[in-house]
């Protein structure tokens, strides 16, 4: 093959892609370390749109501000044109992804966009996406940033629970979650749903020789072990279902009780959280000095308790007064902190016996 016949299949393949312009290119043969002019460019694209002959394909050449033409392939097909709110939904949906499924994942979703601009090169989805990733934007607060072998964790637990087979988990880095303190390691796992809560990705599943529930975020598997081990996983998701209905959130309650809890918020924050959704037995009633009281009917763990610092001194916990006491206590142990110069340690006070 010729040195032509190759430079017009790269400059071909990156067609394929998305459209281009002479700078686009220029700046991609940098990257790639290919010395090629712009006035080769030129030539090139001419000896394509004349001579691109290929089933359900056509070079479209359009010419734009200050005479600055742009190169694309146009797929000749049946296909119902995407609407601007279609082409928003999707970059919506590519945009709000967890960063690290994200960060992971991006030589997929490149092939996912390149598929969308092959099926949809007439609807002009090419514009609305450079438009859309200026527009659209996700803060990624809250969601890991940085993790090792992130996406062939990812993977291995979606296999293991598409496949309904076992897994050894050897060794976990940190209590995300409030496991019991009587879970050691190893465990024989078996995997049920992947669950994605406050910007982390976890894996659910039951310890088999407890029957325990086990949640934990995928950055907190530092080893384990696949097994072609098979289990039925049918009785799991009804029980997961059954234990995540009694939790706020997803972290282990520190007993089997479940609380009609009452919380009062200030006007204020009270217009932001009764508009929020926080758990699925949550109801709101109007108090006549304008406050707002929240009932929820649910086990009280860390994650609500934290939950409610958060709010500082716009909360006030009405009931029960086993979770009033909890607060308080907590909240000394914070003041004690900063009066006596407390050295500060490792302190999961919610951790269930």
């Amino acid at each position: 093959m010729s040195e032509k016949s190759k430079r017009l299949m790269m400059i071909y393949s990156r067609l394929k892609s998305g459209p281009v312009t002479i700078d686009m290119l220029s700046n991609w043969a940098k990257k790639n370390d290919l010395q090629i002019s712009s006035r080769t460019f030129y030539r090139d694209l001419y000896d394509l749109e004349n001579s691109l002959i290929l089933p359900n394909e056509r070079l479209v050449v359009s010419v734009g501000k200050k005479n600055r033409k742009t190169w694309k392939i146009e797929y000749i097909n049946k296909e119902e044109p995407l609407t601007e709110f279609d082409i928003n939904s999707y970059i919506l949906f590519q945009n709000f992804l967890p960063q690290p499924v994200v960060s992971s994942r991006r030589d997929s979703l490149g092939k996912i966009v390149r598929l969308f601009y092959q099926q949809y090169s007439k609807s002009q989805f090419e514009n609305f996406v450079d438009v859309a990733k200026m527009q659209i934007k996700a803060t990624h607060f809250y969601e890991g940033s940085i993790f090792s072998d992130y996406h062939k964790i990812l993977d291995d637990c979606i296999w293991s629970i598409q496949n309904k087979r076992q897994m050894e988990l050897i060794s976990i880095n940190y209590d995300y979650t409030s496991i019991s303190s009587d879970v050691t390691f190893p465990q024989v796992f078996l995997p049920v749903q992947i669950l994605y809560h406050r910007g982390v990705v976890h894996i659910s599943g039951y310890l088999k020789e407890s029957n325990q529930l086990l949640i934990l975020g995928l950055e907190q598997i530092s080893k384990y072990k696949l097994t072609n081990v098979p289990f039925d996983n049918s009785s799991y998701l009804h029980n997961l279902e059954t234990e995540l209905s009694r939790r706020f959130g997803i972290t282990q309650n520190i007993n089997n009780e479940v609380y009609d809890i009452e919380l009062e918020f200030t006007e204020r924050t009270g217009t932001f959280v009764h508009k929020q959704f926080w758990d699925e037995t949550q109801r709101f009633e109007r108090l006549e000095n304008g406050n707002f009281l929240m009932h929820l009917n649910c086990g009280i763990n860390r994650e609500l308790i934290g939950w409610i610092f958060q709010w500082m001194s716009n909360v006030k916990v009405i009931k029960p007064e086993i979770l009033k006491e909890l607060v308080v206590e907590k909240h000394r142990e914070i003041v004690r902190i900063y009066e006596y110069g407390i050295e500060l340690v490792s302190n999961n006070s919610f951790r269930p016996a």
